[in-house]
């Protein structure tokens, strides 16, 4: 007899408990997961400079366009509790107090009124007449910033042979969106801009919390910090290090030249791990 009330209790109790959970509840607690709120980057080994055998500076760039990079553009709107890179990226420098820098040395800081202006997103007045006075006033508008225009990102990243571990690895040293734009009445076509650098470093804490959309499953959310550190993206290295003034590959060499270049740099730096055993 007792054991047919304990079950009957039991019943009972997942019976309210489902009927609590509505739908709302559900889609905020599994599409949403709050718990990303409480994510914490993943801790990098710190590495000694003495323990550098060999060391490349290249920068990459990343086309939001390309199929296995749209995670880092859409959406367009934040929505799902997911948001783009660029809205990231914004939203950090406004809300969070990160630093955002005018160069990929990261030592000249850039106000978030001076990105704006980048966007073309001046306030602008205008005359209009006060319905209850009747009289002309001057109005503040502020621009629409239209952060879909942010197609391409540049990757500052660093590759470097560990004498201890003996092996190639790398750290991201900066971020910079680069925006694709037209402008009204131009016949310039289409003009890319370069709108701030970020040290990647400070955005990582922001970069673990925010999920991105995973082809593959729903349930498997992947991070923003995720996306670069596991590197799922592509990307071509438009830049190293050099002695002319690290000049763009884009400078010297175009269309196949340049991917051939590109794809050039990229085998020396992983032939240099290669070099290094026996067989």
């Amino acid at each position: 007899m007792d054991r047919r009330i304990l079950l009957i209790g039991l019943l009972l109790g997942a019976a309210l408990s489902l009927k609590a959970q509505n739908s709302k509840t559900f889609y905020d607690n599994i599409i949403k997961n709050p718990d990303y709120e409480y994510k914490a980057p993943i801790a990098l080994p710190n590495v000694d400079r003495a323990d550098m055998a060999y060391l490349k500076t290249v920068v990459r760039e990343i086309v939001l366009r390309e199929k296995m990079n749209l995670p880092l553009y859409y959406p367009t709107v934040p929505m799902d509790g997911r948001m783009s890179l660029i809205d990231l990226m914004l939203s950090g420098i406004e809300k969070s107090f990160k630093t955002a820098y005018e160069d990929d040395e990261l030592s000249i800081p850039v106000t978030i009124e001076q990105i704006m202006k980048k966007f073309d997103a001046d306030a602008d007045t205008m005359t209009r007449r006060n319905p209850e006075t009747g009289e002309l006033e001057k109005v503040v508008v502020e621009a629409e910033v239209r952060t879909d225009e942010v197609k391409r990102v540049l990757v500052k990243e660093v590759w470097f042979i560990n004498r201890r571990t003996t092996r190639l690895d790398f750290r991201i040293i900066a971020l910079c969106p680069v925006r694709e734009y037209t402008k009204p009445n131009s016949y310039e076509g289409i003009m890319k801009s370069r709108l701030f650098w970020i040290d990647y470093g400070e955005f990582r804490d922001i970069f673990s919390k925010q999920k991105v959309f995973n082809f593959e499953n729903d349930a498997g959310r992947l991070s923003v910090d995720d996306i670069f550190l596991k590197r799922f993206f592509t990307s071509r290295i438009i830049q190293e290090s050099n002695v002319y003034d690290n000049r763009i590959i884009g400078s010297y060499a175009a269309g196949m030249d340049a991917i051939l270049e590109s794809d050039r740099i990229k085998d020396e730096i992983f032939d240099k791990e290669q070099n290094l055993w026996e067989y």
